[in-house]
């Protein structure tokens, strides 16, 4: 090793620059569709929604295989079960459990309280919908902003330091970010400020949605990171 590489700082996660540069690409993707094709990112089948899905796939399959490999911590392999149950969870229910795929008609289970006629619990009350997703964004919030600005202003305490794996880092703030500014045009309408609407071109919550998924995996991106860094004995 050179002198210069001996002298180069250790990285404490993964580059919060590159998540920045992948949202923003991501973003103008779609607001490229949003232009051009937007009847593409409509319907259970359109690219956000598939986009959702993929994404919490994605981060489901890291979960576990983290949780596999975190052989010396058994309370981070039990939160890592814990999140990827209901990570499981959301991805089944964005599915419908497979009804957007394979189109069979709701029973009469789901008919009974379902609002939309697919075969979900979400779509029955707010209290499985918004309210856990606000709850989620809320969770999310304090993480990614918060508790680094706690950890600045109080010389490396934040709000929960311990477990050391329990709360994300910066590096995952830019999809919430995202996530808010893809909701933006819905809350703009429900405010009533403009004489026209601004959400009709896509679904805001969708929107909102796949970004908060895209922190999901960041999380786990950075959580690996950390731990590698933990077991070398550089963190």
């Amino acid at each position: 090793m050179t002198s210069g590489d001996a002298s180069k700082p250790q990285r404490k996660d993964i580059s919060a620059g590159a998540v920045w540069l992948f949202c923003g690409v991501v973003a103008l993707i779609i607001l490229g569709f949003v232009i051009y094709r937007a009847e593409w990112l409509r319907g259970e089948l359109g690219i956000l929604e598939s986009g959702q899905n993929l994404t919490l796939a994605i981060a489901l399959g890291l979960m576990l295989v983290t949780a596999f490999q975190a052989k010396d911590d058994k309370w981070l392999r039990y939160w890592l079960l814990f999140i990827s149950f209901g990570t499981f969870y959301l991805l089944g229910e964005e599915m419908s459990w497979g009804q957007h795929y394979f189109g069979w008609h709701v029973g009469q289970f789901f008919g009974l309280f379902n609002d939309q006629g697919e075969t979900n619990f979400h779509n029955s009350t707010s209290w499985l919908d918004q309210k856990p997703r606000a709850i989620l964004l809320f969770g999310m919030i304090l993480g990614t902003i918060v508790h680094p600005l706690v950890k600045y202003f109080r010389n490396g305490r934040g709000l929960f330091d311990n477990p050391w794996w329990l709360a994300p880092t910066l590096a995952s703030l830019p999809p919430v970010v995202f996530s808010q500014i893809g909701a933006l045009p819905e809350r703009i309408d429900k405010l009533r400020v403009l004489s026209f609407t601004i959400g009709t071109m896509y679904r805001s919550s969708e929107m909102e949605e796949f970004f908060m998924y895209i922190f999901f995996i960041t999380y786990m991106l950075s959580l690996r990171y950390r731990m590698k860094l933990k077991a070398e004995g550089k963190l």
